[in-house]
C-alpha cells in the first residue's frame, strides 16, 4: 500500500508574502454604527466593521456584501466607497505578521425589518449598533480609527 503525501494547508496570511485584500461595510441606522467582535486574527476580541477577505475571481463589492450577510445576517447593498486602509502589522522582531489593503463602502440594508438587530454570525462574537458619541468606549481595531478619523466620524 502506498501512502499518499497529504498537502497540508497553511494561513497565507499569517507572515504573508504579499499583501492581502479585505473589504468592510459601514451600516449606519439612526445614528449608530453597525460593529462586530472579531472572532479571529487579526485583532481577535477587538470590534470593527463587518467584513472579511476578498475570494478569488470575487468583485470587490460582492465581497463586501457577502460578509455582511455573513457576519450579521443583514442584506445590504452598496451605496459609496467609504474608504482605503493600510492595515500593516509588525511583529516583536520587526517582521510583517499581517498586512492588508482594506477597501471599506457605505451600505443600506436592502430586505428585512430595518429595525431587526444583527445576529453575531460566522467570524463575528458579537454584532451590535454603536451610538457614534459611545465608539470611543469601545475596544477598536487601529484601521477602524483610522477610518473614521478619516471620515471625520466619532474621532
Amino acid at each position: 500500500m502506498v501512502k499518499k503525501k497529504r498537502l497540508m494547508a497553511f494561513d497565507t496570511r499569517h507572515y504573508p508574502i504579499r499583501p492581502q485584500v479585505g473589504v468592510g461595510v459601514l451600516l449606519v441606522r439612526n445614528e449608530k454604527l453597525l460593529l462586530v467582535k472579531r472572532k479571529y486574527n487579526p485583532d481577535a476580541g477587538y470590534w470593527s466593521i463587518p467584513g472579511g477577505h476578498l475570494d478569488l475571481g470575487e468583485r470587490v463589492e460582492d465581497a463586501a456584501e457577502r460578509e455582511a450577510l455573513e457576519e450579521t445576517g443583514f442584506n445590504v447593498k452598496i451605496t459609496s466607497l467609504a474608504g482605503i486602509i493600510n492595515k500593516i502589522m509588525y511583529d516583536k522582531s520587526g517582521k510583517v505578521e499581517y498586512h492588508y489593503v482594506l477597501i471599506n463602502y457605505f451600505v443600506k440594508q436592502i430586505d428585512g425589518n430595518h429595525d431587526q438587530l444583527p445576529k453575531a454570525q460566522d467570524d463575528a462574537l458579537e454584532a451590535r449598533f454603536v451610538p457614534f458619541d459611545e465608539l470611543k468606549e469601545y475596544k477598536l481595531t487601529e484601521s477602524l480609527v483610522e477610518l473614521l478619523k478619516q471620515l471625520k466620524i466619532g474621532f
